[in-house]
């Protein structure tokens, strides 16, 4: 679909007839992370639409500026496209922060808005800048965007072994992975580009618009928290006690806790987007 800059990937989970929720991934993912959630949304009668944010997957090619006011301006051009006068809202990661920007700027196109391990403003360590924290946050996921694979399979096989993955892998996760990569084969490389990472980082860490929007919010916002980090490490994204100092500046926040869960099998395992789905909407898988 035509957006600023060019054409943004939009992917449909379902029939055209069922209940829409719009889809907001990640700051390295795409529309693909939506998979096992859709197994449990669609035969309950919803059609998820997943984009590719600009920066990402077939999306990839969009130019800045990135950010998460952009990436909301995007995304009130997919629920026009879409004919959609007002929808539910669900993202993960960073796509959680892009929700709570869609809704802060667009509140009158937002239903039910759903925040998967994201969306709240993350720490800094005492004494420390944004600029001191991003070459720490973001090293692993530039030197990915970095490499060079000659097979699909051998990108398989760099995220196989790691921490997040311990649950096991899947047909879906080979798809993730799979789309993930763009290029010739034996010159195969991450579809997200890194100057959108960089850029978008910034605003996890401070961003004026998103403070506002869940200070003031009309309607109960719902946030599922992931118990483990992204590595499958014991200290989440979200420590109890960062919540417990930030939560009384957003009264309707209501944070609940998705018990066996990292930031990345909370929705890329059958299991977490199972309880994802339950918790959120109501469904019975």
């Amino acid at each position: 679909m035509p957006v600023r800059g060019g054409e943004l990937a939009l992917a449909r989970y379902g029939s055209s007839k069922g209940k829409p929720i719009l889809a907001i991934h990640g700051i390295t993912s795409s529309n693909r992370a939506w998979q096992s959630f859709a197994v449990a949304m669609v035969p309950n009668g919803y059609t998820l639409y997943a984009v590719d944010l600009r920066g990402r997957g077939r999306s990839n090619s969009l130019p800045a500026p990135f950010g998460m006011e952009n990436h909301a301006r995007d995304m009130f051009e997919v629920l026009n496209f879409l004919k959609l006068e007002k929808v539910d809202v669900v993202g993960h990661s960073m796509g959680a922060f892009v929700a709570v920007a869609l809704l802060g700027m667009y509140p009158e196109r937002v239903g039910r808005t759903v925040l998967i391990d994201g969306g709240l403003r993350l720490a800094l360590p005492a004494g420390f800048t944004v600029e001191m924290v991003l070459p720490v946050v973001l090293g692993p996921a530039l030197a990915r965007l970095q490499m060079v694979f000659k097979t699909k399979e051998e990108y398989r096989n760099y995220w196989k072994p790691q921490a997040a993955f311990i649950k096991g892998w899947s047909t879906a996760h080979d798809e993730y992975s799979d789309y993930d990569l763009v290029g010739q084969p034996s010159n195969l490389i991450p579809a997200t580009n890194p100057a959108a990472v960089e850029e978008d980082s910034r605003d996890l860490f401070e961003q004026e618009l998103i403070d506002k929007t869940l200070q003031n919010l009309k309607e109960e916002v719902l946030m599922l928290r992931a118990v483990r980090g992204l590595q499958n490490e014991e200290t989440p994204l979200y420590p109890q006690q960062v919540l417990d100092a930030i939560l009384p500046k957003y009264p309707k926040v209501k944070v609940v806790t998705v018990e066996d869960t990292n930031h990345y099998d909370i929705l890329l395992d059958q299991s977490g987007a199972n309880r994802c789905a339950e918790l959120a909407f109501g469904v019975k898988v």
